[in-house]
C-alpha cells in the first residue's frame, strides 16, 4: 500500500457505509481489549441514530482519527434530536469527547478471532461485557481497601 493510503481510509469507509455496504478491516490499538484485540478483523455495518443503543460499539471519526468505542450514554431528546453519544474504550477509564451522529460511520457487528466470528451484538457478548464491568468495579473497590478490611 502507498504510504498515504491510511488517509483515504475514513473517506472510503464512510462512503461504503453510506451506500449501505458493510466493511471489514483489521483493528489496531488496545483501547477495546478484551472485546477487540489489536490486529483482529472487525465488521462494521451502517447504523441510523434511532438504532443506536447503550452498549453498541460505534465506529466514529474525529479530528484525531477513526475509533471504535462503546456507547456508555446517549443524551438528547426523546425524538433523538440533538443527540450526543458518550463513548469509551473497554480498556479506558475515561470517556471520549461527545460524538454527534454525523461523526458516526457505523456499528461494529463482529470480530474475527481464532478463525471464527464472534457476534458483538448477541446477548452473550452483552452479558460478558456486563460481567467484566462488575469484576472491574469490585477489583477497583478492593484495591482501595487494606486486606484486613476484606473480612
Amino acid at each position: 500500500m502507498p504510504p498515504d493510503s491510511p488517509a483515504i481510509f475514513p473517506d472510503l469507509t464512510a462512503e461504503l457505509l453510506r451506500r449501505g455496504s458493510c466493511v471489514r478491516f483489521r483493528a489496531t490499538g488496545a483501547s477495546m481489549q478484551p472485546t477487540i484485540e489489536d490486529g483482529e478483523v472487525i465488521t462494521v455495518a451502517p447504523v441510523t441514530p434511532m438504532a443506536v443503543k447503550r452498549g453498541d460499539i460505534l465506529l466514529y471519526q474525529n479530528e484525531l482519527g477513526v475509533f471504535a468505542h462503546r456507547v456508555v450514554r446517549i443524551t438528547g431528546s426523546a425524538k433523538r434530536e440533538d443527540i450526543l453519544y458518550l463513548l469509551r474504550g473497554d480498556a479506558s477509564v475515561s470517556s471520549d469527547d461527545p460524538v454527534r451522529p454525523a461523526q458516526v460511520l457505523g456499528r461494529v457487528l463482529t470480530v474475527q478471532r481464532a478463525g471464527r466470528r464472534i457476534d458483538l451484538t448477541s446477548r452473550r457478548a452483552q452479558w460478558l461485557h456486563a460481567a467484566r464491568l462488575c469484576v472491574a468495579s469490585v477489583t477497583r473497590w478492593l484495591r482501595g481497601r487494606s486486606p484486613a478490611s476484606w473480612l
